[in-house]
């Protein structure tokens, strides 16, 4: 589940994307936003869906987190096409409102739901996955390098990106590289 700061106008909805089944969407969810597909140049990910909150014509804000991408972020908004019926896809970010966004592992003896809170606390939206694996997507700059302090203790590793998606910092032994 993501969390955000501010209750609003950012609510608290369920993830989705092309590794793992939808989830059930909350009431709310389900009435006023619609699932938007993020296509990736990965080999086994092709895209990844979000949930987006229509705001008329083809225009569309961000909902919660990106797990996988990092040039869109949470409250962004952005045009978005429909390919087949039914289904959106993104075209182009036309507002950035996410000024950074990182993608983290907490050490195992990090209580990982107080790490979130403190995340919170300061301003800091965050998505989980598998219990350690994080994403998450600051609005502001002091926010994001709070975050990365934070970071610097409780992480296994941790790369912070741009708002457009370059990895501005790698810290430990990130997965991949």
């Amino acid at each position: 589940m993501t969390t955000h700061p501010n209750p609003d106008p950012h609510q608290r909805v369920d993830r989705a994307d092309d590794r793992a089944p939808d989830p059930a969407p909350t009431r709310q969810a389900a009435v006023d936003h619609v699932h938007l597909r993020i296509p990736l140049s990965h080999p086994e990910v092709p895209s990844e869906c979000v949930w987006a909150e229509p705001l008329g014509g083809e225009r569309y804000r961000i909902a919660n987190v990106p797990f996988l991408v990092h040039h869109v972020g949470l409250g962004d908004v952005v045009v978005a096409a429909e390919v087949t019926p039914g289904e959106l896809e993104l075209v182009e970010v036309v507002e950035r409102v996410h000024v950074a966004s990182f993608s983290y592992e907490l050490h195992r003896h990090v209580d990982a739901a107080e790490f979130v809170e403190r995340a919170c606390a300061i301003g800091i939206a965050t998505e989980g996955m598998a219990g350690r694996l994080f994403a998450s997507s600051a609005v502001d700059h002091a926010a994001a390098d709070r975050l990365e302090s934070m970071l610097e203790d409780d992480a296994e590793w941790f790369e912070r990106f741009t708002s457009d998606g370059l990895v501005l910092r790698s810290h430990g032994d990130v997965l991949g590289r």
